[in-house]
């Protein structure tokens, strides 16, 4: 996958974790995402139902594997206390591109455990 950050992510571990996250998610690479998420993780898709639970937000994302990106663009990564945010495009596998905004709420300042993630998801 074709992968473009700003120069400034990288800069701390915490901003680092989330492009790593986010990168693993759109490929849906279950097993880097797998040891982040807390039992009780919730995902919600503004719009749809949350996802909640470790084992029914795998379920989620191994549904969604076939159409994995092929690029993915971020734009910003903010990072303060126990909360992230990153925001960005990616293009898939079929072609259609998707502009996201994901917000992650962590079990510490840590960010050792994902406890939820909101995601806001537009064609585009």
């Amino acid at each position: 996958m074709k992968i473009n950050i700003p120069s400034d992510c990288g800069n701390s571990p915490k901003n680092q974790l989330i492009l790593d996250l986010t990168a693993a998610f759109v490929s849906y690479d279950l097993k880097t995402v797998e040891p982040y998420l807390a039992e009780d993780i919730s995902w919600t898709l503004v719009g749809d139902d949350a996802i909640v639970g470790k084992k029914e937000f795998l379920d989620a994302l191994r549904q969604m594997i076939s159409n994995s990106a092929s690029e993915l663009e971020i734009f910003q990564v903010i990072t303060h206390g126990k909360t992230a945010a990153v925001n960005g495009k990616m293009k898939m596998k079929d072609g259609v591109i998707y502009g996201f905004a994901d917000f992650y709420i962590f079990s510490s300042a840590s960010f050792k455990k994902v406890q939820s993630i909101s995601s806001y998801v537009q064609k585009i």
